[in-house]
């Protein structure tokens, strides 16, 4: 059922709360406080490369997500 969710999924990389982040595949709340925190420290995410910079996130994650993520 999860799997099935999370590939109807897009979420804004650069405004979405935890509760959406969660949804991602790979993305738990320890993962999605540190991208908002991230967001905080060092603002926006120009690129779904840019994941990688955020403490926990490997190299495959983004390839993972991208489908998922739009950065506008």
């Amino acid at each position: 059922e999860k799997s099935k969710e999370s590939s109807q999924i897009l979420v804004n990389i650069n405004t979405v709360r935890k509760g959406e982040l969660v949804k991602l595949p790979l993305i738990g709340s320890v993962t999605a406080e540190r991208i908002m925190r991230y967001r905080v420290d060092f603002g926006r995410f120009n690129t779904i490369e840019e994941l990688k910079n955020v403490k926990g996130i490997g190299s495959k994650t983004p390839d993972k997500v991208k489908t998922h993520i739009i950065l506008n």
